[in-house]
């Protein structure tokens, strides 16, 4: 099970490297395309999304029974193309702005969670699992992979 601490810090990680990350980006690199098909702009407008609502579905996660499919019914696809299109308009300054001002209330956020909470298991996208490692799955390294994949250069030009 992960913990509170390795979640925070998971978090705190994919903060730091976004930030250093894409100050080192070229010219007009926020708007290539990636091998996963998306530019930087896309992938960051999607992780301060993501970052933004996970606070409000916390609190169906947590009070959902046991084995309850938290994510059964939702258009992931769907809700990724809202995000991003409604972000889309932004300079890349702006887009980093609500990166980092979503992950860190996402971050205070967690830092909340009392470890009885964390424990609970729930089912997103998988088994019955522990909320933390729900948390530290689908939020923390999926962060960290779109971080990667933003600074990856290989066929996005």
């Amino acid at each position: 099970m992960a913990t509170k601490q390795e979640i925070i810090q998971g978090l705190e990680f994919t903060l730091a490297q976004g930030q250093r990350t894409t100050a080192l980006f070229a010219e007009g690199e926020w708007d290539w395309k990636r091998a996963g098909g998306w530019t930087p702009r896309e992938m960051y407008c999607h992780l301060a999304a993501v970052a933004a609502i996970v606070p409000g579905l916390a609190g169906g996660l947590l009070s959902a029974p046991e084995g309850a499919d938290i994510a059964g019914g939702m258009d992931i696809n769907a809700m990724n193309e809202q995000a991003v299109s409604s972000m889309s308009g932004l300079s890349a300054e702006q887009v980093m702005q609500a990166f980092e001002a979503n992950y860190r209330k996402l971050i205070d956020f967690v830092k909340t969670l009392p470890d009885e909470q964390l424990s609970m298991k729930r089912r997103f996208f998988s088994d019955t699992i522990p909320v933390s490692d729900i948390l530290a799955s689908s939020i923390m390294l999926h962060g960290l992979h779109h971080v990667y994949e933003a600074n990856s250069r290989v066929d996005g030009m």
